[in-house]
């Protein structure tokens, strides 16, 4: 089996240095639309309430034979962690300045786009690795092989088109940004699954020789802009048309998204956590942790239940 690190972007927006600064660097935006500002810059994009714990609980149970957990932050260590402890669970944080070590001018950045562009460039990841935000969890065990096949990343996704009279998101505007570079578009996409992504180092740095330009633009925005594409959709697509990849079905997957995490009943969530203390489903994203435990606090013990005991590195009061 050969190494396998995830990789997991991850800031806290309500530190008040973080927040200066960003609030800073917003005010230089002259052309983001007020559609997308939920997308782009809205606080909900920056505060964490520390479901990023849940995530590594969640690796550590579910997913053992990781190598590497590498946390990519703005100087900062998440509060509920031990720096000199962190070893103990395989966990190391990476400042920007690091991955951006070349390309210094774009910092700071406040935006996920920019840091996975650049993903692939840091040393000391592993040929075989996978990425995912700080609001994605493993609920069933997982082999290699869920991520991996023939050596190739594994495509969940399916096929989509957006009609020209539909309204396209910002995220989807990034799904279809990437499909274009591979010479698909709004009338043929990948869906992708809101859920980890399997990638490989070596097809990362022959997609940015591929789309130099592309790549070194996506670099240049400090928020998530329409003119960005999404890393982890572009390599779906690389893969498919590339490699052959097949596309996998999403069924492993359960997505909270902010509009259930607001106000879907307490049914259907209950339903959906089901699913997962069952095992059927194998990962799930909860979009807005903070608005359902708001509306429904038994969540918390629910995630401690499933998502697996405190890391070691985890602070002795941590809630």
């Amino acid at each position: 089996m050969p190494d396998i690190d995830f990789i997991i972007p991850w800031v806290n927006g309500q530190e008040k240095r973080h927040l200066a600064k960003r609030l800073h660097y917003q005010r230089e935006i002259l052309d983001l639309a007020e559609c997308d500002v939920e997308q782009s810059v809205s606080d909900n994009r920056f505060f964490q309430f520390d479901e990023l714990k849940y995530t590594l609980r969640s690796i550590k149970k579910y997913a053992p034979w990781y190598r590497n957990i590498f946390l990519i932050t703005d100087n900062q260590t998440p509060s509920f962690l031990v720096p000199s402890q962190l070893h103990l669970d395989r966990i190391a944080i990476i400042d920007h300045s690091e991955l951006f070590k070349c390309n210094e001018h774009f910092l700071p950045t406040f935006n996920t786009r920019s840091i996975a562009t650049n993903i692939h460039k840091l040393p000391q990841l592993s040929e075989y690795f996978i990425y995912g935000n700080d609001d994605f969890m493993l609920s069933a065990p997982v082999e290699p092989s869920f991520f991996f096949k023939h050596d190739l990343p594994v495509v969940m996704g399916e096929w989509r088109t957006i009609s020209e009279e539909e309204n396209i998101t910002l995220y989807q505007q990034g799904m279809i940004n990437s499909a274009t570079l591979e010479g698909y578009g709004r009338s043929k996409f990948i869906m992708l699954s809101h859920g980890f992504q399997a990638m490989r180092k070596s097809l990362n740095v022959e997609a940015e020789c591929i789309f130099k330009d592309a790549f070194t633009q996506n670099l240049s925005h400090r928020f998530r802009h329409r003119n960005q594409f999404l890393v982890e959709s572009l390599m779906n697509h690389f893969c498919h048309k590339r490699y052959n990849v097949p596309l996998s079905s999403v069924e492993p997957m359960v997505h909270f998204s902010f509009e259930l995490c607001r106000s879907a009943s307490k049914k259907k969530i209950h339903f959906l956590f089901s699913l997962l203390e069952s095992g059927a489903r194998s990962m799930f994203c909860l979009n807005e942790y903070q608005s359902l435990v708001e509306r429904m606090p038994e969540i918390r013990h629910l995630l401690d239940e499933l998502c697996g005991e405190k890391l070691k590195s985890e602070m002795e009061k941590s809630l």
